[in-house]
């Protein structure tokens, strides 16, 4: 089973979550559990927020818990806000995250144009977000997280062209091998998977992607491992149950029947 995170807001109730994950599973941490006890759980975490290091990294090692991180490299070292948070930023917290859910479906060279245009027409100023530095995924690394890739800027790669595709690629691999990061782990942004993107990612030698599909492992694919979504706001009992993996069977069910009464 694999779970991702992407921002972490409650130390406490991050906490309290790994301290239930190391009583139902495996988390591979320095307790060497014996065979068959307890089924493998992996922590990942998605876009590399500075969240995860202030928050969630202290917790993981405090209790000798791996995990991994993936970065866009293009915002490393910099104050370069999520493009997400841009849109949220310049349009209003509503208007901005509709608008969000519009923009992932557009073709990437329209959504760079949009981002262009909604910067450059704002009386806003710039928005400002310091982002993790080399030194806090150095780190991290030598406390036992793993540094992946989660491409160079964070398209949509199911809307990217080929020569998009490739960009982002090369840029990611070479940054993070040049820094002594893992390159070859893999997150698509948002999940967006693709056949096109698959190739692609087999070229630059990833050996293992992720999802964001919020369903349980089967049959695995190791380019196309599936993940559970889950917060440190998400209210425990719910937590539990997501982990359970009875969420990801039911979940489908309850959105046909809401389809249905539409």
């Amino acid at each position: 089973m694999v779970i991702t995170y992407h921002k972490f807001f409650n130390t406490l109730n991050f906490e309290r979550q790994i301290q239930y994950l190391i009583f139902k599973f495996d988390l591979e941490n320095k307790e060497k559990w014996k065979a068959g006890e307890k089924k493998k759980l992996i922590i990942t975490a998605d876009d590399g927020d500075p969240s995860f290091y202030y928050k969630a990294f202290p917790v993981l090692k405090k209790y000798n818990i791996p995990a991994i991180l993936f970065v866009v490299t293009d915002l490393i070292n910099t104050n370069t806000p999520f493009w997400w948070d841009e849109i949220e930023y310049y349009l209003g917290k509503e208007e901005g995250n509709k608008k969000v859910w519009e923009v992932k479906t557009w073709p990437n060279k329209q959504r760079e144009i949009f981002l262009v245009n909604l910067r450059k027409n704002s009386d806003k100023p710039a928005l400002k977000y310091p982002q993790l530095t080399t030194a806090h995924l150095k780190e991290m690394q030598d406390g036992g997280i793993t540094i992946a890739n989660h491409s160079h800027t964070h398209p949509m790669f199911d809307h990217c062209s080929p020569e998009e595709l490739e960009n982002e690629m090369e840029r990611s691999t070479t940054i993070l091998k040049e820094l002594g990061f893992s390159p070859e782990v893999f997150a698509y942004p948002n999940g967006n998977f693709s056949f096109e993107s698959e190739i692609i990612l087999k070229k630059y030698g990833i050996k293992t992607a992720f999802l964001f599909d919020h369903k349980i492992n089967s049959n695995i694919n190791p380019l196309r491992v599936s993940r559970l979504t889950v917060d440190d706001t998400t209210p425990f009992w719910k937590f539990k149950f997501i982990i359970s993996g009875w969420h990801s069977r039911i979940l489908p069910i309850t959105k046909a029947v809401a389809k249905m009464r539409k």
